[in-house]
């Protein structure tokens, strides 16, 4: 009895694992054993390593500041009581052409990533005030000369933290750090380029801070866009008539104070290659 049960039974268990072998070799789909778990591909950590990238975009510099004489500050203009006024006070902002380089390093931890970046860019073209008519108080009472105030980035950079959110293909992220820029600042009569006609000049390389944010798409592993805005804050400069950026000695510009909104695009490249996306996860129970 037990035979004729028996028999039966081993015939079936060898039919059936036959066809699961036969279903396997013509592309049928894997029986998964066990336990075993297939990771999904958007697990996959597609952010983590380092990259470099370039960007392009458009600079808004702001420069506000007072132009005085030889006393380094305010006089009285005349009047009773005397009120006390600069030669002019400047508030200006022009739109300028923003290029440069990137290069980061950065960690994803599950969904958050953490990461540094440094920037360096080209110089801008010169940001230039309106002209400005002269206070009567500094020139005997009468109209004073015109005067206008320009400044130039020669180059300009910054290194940065940046902390994010990933969302499927796309990093959501805060930005901020170092700051640095050389800046040529000059007031002139008429010409800031030759040397002639203008009462301050100095060349200098400045520090100040920089925060923004942005969004960053993956459109494959090793390729992203991204799209910026940062604000910029370089402080402020005294240039006193004593000091050797005033050519004329009875001139100076006071609280020179210079910043900056900036609008970019980049691309950027991650080395690397990504992790096998199918590897299972093998758990036993």
């Amino acid at each position: 009895m037990f035979k004729r049960v028996a028999l039966p039974v081993a015939a079936a268990a060898v039919l059936l694992t036959s066809g699961v072998a036969g279903a396997a070799d013509i592309g049928g789909p894997p029986i998964l054993r066990g336990s075993e778990v297939v990771a999904p591909y958007e697990d996959v950590d597609k952010w983590s390593g380092v990259y470099v990238g370039g960007h392009v975009g458009m600079q808004i510099i702001r420069n506000t500041g007072h132009h005085s004489n030889g006393t380094n500050g305010p006089i009285p203009d005349g009047g009773a009581p005397p009120n006390l006024v600069y030669n002019f006070s400047y508030d200006y902002a022009q739109a300028k052409m923003n290029y440069g380089l990137h290069i980061g390093i950065q960690r994803l931890f599950g969904h958050f990533l953490i990461g540094a970046e440094f920037d360096f860019d080209g110089p801008s073209g010169k940001a230039t005030s309106p002209w400005y008519n002269g206070h009567v108080a500094f020139s005997g009472g009468v109209a004073g000369n015109s005067y206008q105030q320009r400044v130039g980035f020669n180059w300009q950079g910054s290194l940065r933290a940046r902390v994010g959110f990933v969302h499927h293909k796309s990093l959501f992220y805060l930005t901020g750090g170092l700051a640095f820029a050389n800046m040529t600042v000059c007031t002139v009569l008429d010409d800031c380029v030759t040397g002639a006609n203008h009462v301050v000049r100095y060349t200098r390389t400045r520090l100040g801070w920089t925060i923004g944010a942005g969004i960053e798409h993956k459109f494959s592993y090793n390729w992203s866009m991204r799209a910026e805005y940062r604000y910029t804050n370089f402080g402020s400069r005294n240039c006193f008539s004593t000091d050797a950026c005033s050519i004329n000695v009875d001139a100076s510009d006071i609280n020179n104070r210079v910043e900056s909104h900036m609008v970019r695009v980049g691309v950027s490249y991650l080395f690397g290659a990504p992790a096998m996306p199918m590897a299972p996860i093998m758990a036993r129970y």
